[in-house]
């Protein structure tokens, strides 16, 4: 069984017709898109949106109307992949260094659903990951020296693009990434507070109590997750 697809699957049975759609990043998120269209073709209508370049370019290959998200201040519903999200439904989304983006979809979206494998529905974030903060490029040595300050354990690095060798990667808004890794990962709740009051930090990749609901295949089948009421609920097993 394709896990990927099977959580992408049910995912796009969630989508109600005449409905704002935002999708983010990844192999996941393009999968849901092709159930989409196909929804699409026999009458599913939807608005759709992205966080993603990738996901741009793949649906305007397929003749598909993406929606400028400036045009708007509301999604009913954001589908994302991510790294790892824990049993708090607490995401971590590293990888594509468009979290800002991503988040801005997510915090926009009345639900905000995560999809993926049971690989990567863990108990505790693994430290194998990156905390990954968007930084202003004048501010990079001051939000470097507060991070140290605040986690001197930590090991800090400037993301340098691979295709461009010891050049750092800027995103979309001009900005640099700074990968912070740890031993073990600081208090979830303190660590958001503290990274998101760093002057100069325009956002960071820990989704903290951002997921709605959780979509997780694996052997045993999709698992639906969400919280409800600041608890974590199982909805269903398929």
């Amino acid at each position: 069984m394709d896990f990927k697809k099977e959580a992408a699957r049910i995912a796009s049975t969630i989508v109600d017709d005449n409905t704002s759609v935002g999708l983010g990043d990844g192999s996941t998120v393009r999968l849901l898109a092709e159930y989409l269209i196909d929804r699409m073709n026999t009458g599913l209508e939807v608005r759709l949106y992205t966080s993603s370049l990738q996901t741009l370019e793949f649906l305007r290959r397929r003749e598909v109307l993406v929606n400028d998200i400036s045009g708007t201040d509301t999604l009913d519903i954001y589908f994302d992949g991510c790294d790892q999200i824990d049993d708090r439904l607490n995401a971590l989304k590293s990888g594509s260094g468009i979290h800002t983006m991503e988040k801005l979809l997510a915090s926009m979206a009345k639900k905000f659903v995560i999809m993926g494998d049971d690989s990567k529905f863990v108990e505790r974030l693994s430290p194998k990951f990156p905390l990954v903060l968007e930084v202003l490029p004048l501010a990079i040595a001051y939000v470097q020296r507060i991070m140290l300050s605040l986690y001197p354990e930590s090991n800090l690095a400037i993301r340098i693009s691979p295709e461009q060798e010891d050049k750092p990667v800027l995103t979309r808004n001009g900005n640099l990434l700074l990968d912070c890794w740890f031993d073990k990962w600081p208090d979830l709740e303190v660590l958001q507070a503290q990274c998101k009051k760093i002057t100069g930090t325009v956002e960071i990749s820990l989704f903290y109590q951002l997921v709605h609901e959780a979509i997780i295949a694996g052997q045993d089948g999709v698992s639906r997750y969400e919280r409800r009421n600041g608890r974590i609920h199982l909805l269903q097993t398929i």
